[in-house]
C-alpha cells in the first residue's frame, strides 16, 4: 500500500510539473486524498498523442530516390552521388525512422555509405529532436530545433572528428515532389562562418 501510494504521488507530481493537470480537469480527490486516476490516464493519453508536427514528419515517409551534392570548398563544383532512402513513421506515428544507402563520391573516391536516423517532435519542449549515425564515423549526431519562419524544419547540433569540432545545422525544405535536406556547417576552420556544404534531394 505504501509503495502504491508513493508511485501515485510521484506520478501526480510529474503531471502537475508538466502542466498536465488542473483543478478543472482532474475533479476532486477521492476519500483517500488521491487524484482521479481515470482523468489522469486520459490526460496522459492526450499528452502522448501525435500532433500537427508529427503529421509534418509523416510527409517525409515513403521510399525515395536521393541525389546528394556536397561541396568540398565554397564556390567549387559539388561531388554528386545517388542512392535510395526508406522512411517510415513508427511508434504509432510519433517518430520518423530513416534508412539511407548511397553509392557516394567523397573527396574523389567512391564509397558505400549507409546511414540510420530517428526524428521526432517533443510536445513539451516544443522541439524537433534527431539522432543520426552512419558509416563515415562512430558517433551519433544529436540535433534539436524548431520550424523556421519559412515553415521548414531547422535543427542544429555539434560534431567532432579528426578536423576538430563543428556546428552542423540541417534544414528540411518541403518542395514539389518531395523534400530537400540542406547541410550548413561552421567551425574554427571557417572562422566561425556558416557555409552550405551539401544538400540531399529526396524524390519519388
Amino acid at each position: 500500500m505504501i509503495k502504491r501510494t508513493i508511485t501515485i504521488v510521484a506520478a501526480s507530481a510529474a503531471l502537475l510539473a508538466g502542466g498536465w493537470m488542473s483543478s478543472e480537469s482532474t475533479g476532486q480527490p477521492d476519500e483517500m486524498g488521491m487524484p482521479d486516476m481515470s482523468a489522469m490516464m486520459e490526460m496522459m493519453k492526450k499528452a502522448a498523442a501525435p500532433g500537427d508536427m508529427h503529421a509534418l514528419l509523416a510527409k517525409m515517409a515513403g521510399d525515395w530516390k536521393i541525389t546528394s551534392k556536397f561541396w568540398m570548398q565554397p564556390g567549387g563544383d559539388p561531388e554528386v552521388s545517388e542512392g535510395v532512402a526508406h522512411n517510415k513513421m513508427m511508434l504509432g506515428g510519433r517518430q520518423l525512422l530513416t534508412e539511407v544507402d548511397i553509392d557516394m563520391k567523397f573527396m574523389g573516391q567512391q564509397m558505400k555509405f549507409s546511414g540510420l536516423g530517428v526524428m521526432g517532435y517533443d510536445k513539451f519542449s516544443k522541439q524537433f529532436q534527431s539522432v543520426w549515425c552512419d558509416t563515415m564515423g562512430t558517433a551519433q549526431m544529436i540535433q534539436t530545433g524548431t520550424l523556421n519562419d519559412d515553415g521548414n524544419i531547422d535543427i542544429k547540433g555539434t560534431s567532432k572528428n579528426m578536423m576538430g569540432e563543428s556546428t552542423v545545422r540541417n534544414v528540411y525544405k518541403f518542395v514539389d515532389g518531395g523534400f530537400d535536406l540542406e547541410f550548413w556547417e561552421s567551425s574554427p576552420m571557417t572562422g566561425g562562418q556558416e557555409f552550405k556544404t551539401g544538400v540531399v534531394e529526396f524524390r519519388k
